[in-house]
Formats: C-alpha cells, structure tokens, sequence
C-alpha cells in the first residue's frame, strides 16, 4: 500500500471517529512511538529514536489536552499528573538514551489504554494489541 493511500485511510478514520475512538488512537500512537523509539535507540538509529520520542510526546500533551477537569473530577487531576510524569521521562529518556526509561513510560500507558478501551469501547485488550477503534 502507498504511503499515499495510507495517509488517506488514517485521514479518513479519524474524520469519522467519535471522540472515545479518537483518544483510544491517541493512546495506540503513543505506544507506538514510544516502542519505536526504544527499538531505535537499542539499535544505535539515534535521530529516529529522537524523532519518535519527540513525537510520542506531541501525542502524550494531546492527552493532556483532551481531559475534561469539570467532568472528570478527581480522575481527570491524577491522569494529568501521570501524563505530565510520563512526558518528563520522555524528555529525559531522549537526552540520557534511554530505552529502558522508554520501556517504562509504555508499561505506565498500557494499563491506561486497556482500561479506557473497557470502559469507553467495550473493547479488553490483549496486551500488545492495538484497539480496533
């Protein structure tokens, strides 16, 4: 497949996305950078890993972003503090090249993508697997 009509698929999905299928995509990206890059750092591809840090934080702060503090009460406070620690150990896994420190900012995301595919899609996750948004 063209990177043309993939691009055009993604597009396409989330045009069409509901707002839980978009974070849940949210979260899928994330660990996908963030797997990436500890996979590029070990094998000695220092600007991908950079570049793929650089973007799973881009992608950590639009989690940020998409808390709702009125509605979300407490819950919404303590996933922004996770987020916001998940983002620093980014920074700091980038400027120690650190894949291991990686690693462990996608076991924190994990539990957090499995639940919100339970309880906003319906969806329990196998570990590793993407959500079928």
């Amino acid at each position: 497949m063209s990177q043309a009509a993939i691009n055009q698929y993604v597009k396409n999905r989330m045009a069409t996305a509901t707002p839980a299928q978009l974070v849940a995509m949210l979260f899928d990206g994330a660990i996908a950078a963030m797997r990436r890059a500890a996979d590029a750092e070990a094998s000695g591809r220092r600007p991908e890993a950079s570049e793929q840090l650089v973007k799973a934080q881009r992608i950590v702060t639009e989690l940020r972003c998409s808390l709702d503090f009125e509605a979300g009460g407490r819950v919404a406070r303590e996933l922004d503090r996770i987020y916001e620690f998940i983002w620093h150990q980014l920074v700091a896994a980038n400027v120690r090249r650190d894949p291991l420190l990686v690693m462990r900012c996608v076991e924190l995301l994990l539990p957090l993508r499995d639940a919100w595919g339970t309880a906003c899609l319906g969806q329990p996750q196998v570990p590793g697997e993407r959500m079928s948004a």
